[in-house]
């Protein structure tokens, strides 16, 4: 994937991405706040490791699944930066919606009743290995130059995602516990309640009641990201949903609570890479 330097949001640049990660994590990936322009799975396998998905902080244990959505953001907690172990899948938001069809959304796997931002599915470790064994063919049949290897890819992509839904089938569903601090749940949901407004910290701060250092410095802590650099990221992730969305890029600029069209541009450009009409055209293509 290709991540701009200082920039939270990362280009899924191939059709599927496989990877089974067991290096160690340097410090500086650590609780780094970050989305994607398609969707993500993360199937852990063991280490020490929280997940926040924006607006929650989970715990994470051997199996879980987590299914993430494009533009959401979330990041890493890591209590120990030796042994953090995961399968992590990246699909290009038009690849999923190509694999499925008429009576087959697979972009439904990315989404629960209870938020439209992520789904988690615990595996039973009996049934793990399948999972493995899968995604180790999945990431093979990428790499190789052989004859049909990318049909296959996307077959074995099929077999991973079914395989997943007949286990959030017969499984109930179970609430994971959030810990993420109740500060930052307050900071997060002001933040998601105020998108159409000029965000400040010190307003933040007097309604909340909390003085506006003690808010940047729970949120630092949380997420490893700044408030201020995430307001700004914020805004511009639910920029790029409305230009897909087909609004104007001078009504967007108004819609997420910029004065002026030349500030927004200029910090879109920043984030994204191109303006926001090049990546309303590009995207419309």
């Amino acid at each position: 994937m290709k991540k701009c330097i200082n920039c939270p949001y990362s280009v899924i640049d191939q059709p599927i991405i496989c990877e089974h990660k067991k290096a160690r994590i340097t410090p500086s990936d650590i609780k780094t706040v970050h989305n994607h322009d398609g969707f993500e799975i993360v199937m852990y396998l063991k280490g020490d490791v929280n997940i926040m998905i924006e607006p929650d902080l989970y715990k994470m244990e051997t199996g879980d699944l987590f299914f993430i959505s494009p533009l959401v953001f979330h990041g890493l907690d890591l209590v120990d930066i030796n042994g953090y172990e995961r399968i992590v899948i990246n699909i290009q938001y038009k690849v999923l919606q190509d694999l499925g069809d008429e009576e087959t959304d697979f972009s439904t796997l990315f989404r629960n009743a209870a938020s439209p931002n992520m789904n988690h599915l615990k595996v039973p470790q009996e049934v793990l290995p399948r999972f493995i064994s899968i995604a180790k063919n999945l990431e093979e049949a990428i790499n190789s130059d052989t004859y049909g290897h990318k049909v296959l890819a996307k077959a074995l992509l099929v077999e991973f995602l079914l395989l997943c839904y007949t286990y959030c089938a017969n499984i109930p569903a179970t609430q994971k516990k959030n810990s993420m601090p109740v500060i930052v749940t307050k900071i997060l949901n002001y933040i998601d309640n105020h998108m159409s407004d000029d965000i400040t910290i010190n307003a933040m701060s007097a309604d909340l009641h909390y003085s506006s250092d003690h808010l940047s410095r729970a949120f630092s802590e949380a997420t490893g990201d700044s408030l201020k650099h995430y307001i700004n990221a914020k805004k511009i992730a639910l920029a790029q949903k409305l230009l897909l969305e087909s609004n104007s890029p001078y009504d967007v600029c108004f819609m997420v609570g910029y004065n002026n069209y030349s500030s927004f541009s200029r910090r879109f450009s920043k984030q994204i890479g191109i303006s926001p009409k090049q990546y309303q055209l590009k995207n419309r293509a």
